[in-house]
C-alpha cells in the first residue's frame, strides 16, 4: 500500500502483522496515519501462551519484582508520552482530553508499583485473613492465598 506504518499485534511472544490492510485516518487531516494488518490472529495460541508461559513467568516473580516491572513500564510510557499525545491527537482529542489516559494511566502504574514495593512481602505468597468455617460441624475451613 504505502510507507504508512502497519500496526502489529504481539501474540504469544511474536509480532504478527506485516501486510497492510485497512487505512486508519486522522480525524484532523483525513490523512492515513496507520494501517491495520491483514493477518489472522490465533487467539487460541494467545490464550495457551498466557496460561503456559505468561502465567508461569509471573508466578516465578516475587511481589517486589512485579512491582519493579510495573515501575519500568511506567517509566517507559512517560519517556514516550509525547509520541502517545501525537498519536492521540489524530483521534481529535486535545492534549487535556488525552492527559487522563496517558499520564493518568501511567500514574496508576506507578501507584500500583509503589503499593507492591511498600505493602507486599518480598515473597510471592500472601495468606489473606483468618480461616473461615465452611461447614456446619466446624470440621471444614477455608482460607485465601494470594499469589
Amino acid at each position: 500500500m504505502s510507507a504508512t506504518p502497519t500496526l502489529q499485534s504481539f501474540i504469544a511472544g511474536d509480532w504478527i502483522g506485516s501486510t497492510a490492510n485497512q487505512a486508519l485516518k486522522s480525524a484532523i487531516t483525513g490523512e492515513t496515519v496507520f494501517h491495520t494488518h491483514s493477518e489472522t490472529l490465533d487467539f487460541g495460541r494467545a490464550v495457551d501462551f498466557a496460561k503456559t508461559s505468561g502465567h508461569k513467568s509471573l508466578l516465578a516473580m516475587d511481589f517486589q519484582s512485579r512491582a519493579s516491572t510495573l515501575r519500568a513500564i511506567g517509566k517507559y510510557l512517560l519517556e514516550h508520552k509525547e509520541t502517545l499525545y501525537a498519536i492521540s491527537a489524530h483521534t481529535g482529542a486535545t492534549r487535556a482530553d488525552s492527559w487522563i489516559d496517558i499520564e493518568g494511566g501511567t500514574a496508576t502504574l506507578f501507584a500500583y508499583a509503589s503499593m507492591g514495593r511498600n505493602q507486599l512481602p518480598s515473597g510471592n505468597l500472601i495468606h489473606e485473613g483468618p480461616a473461615t468455617q465452611l461447614g456446619k460441624v466446624g470440621q471444614f475451613f477455608g482460607s485465601h492465598l494470594l499469589v
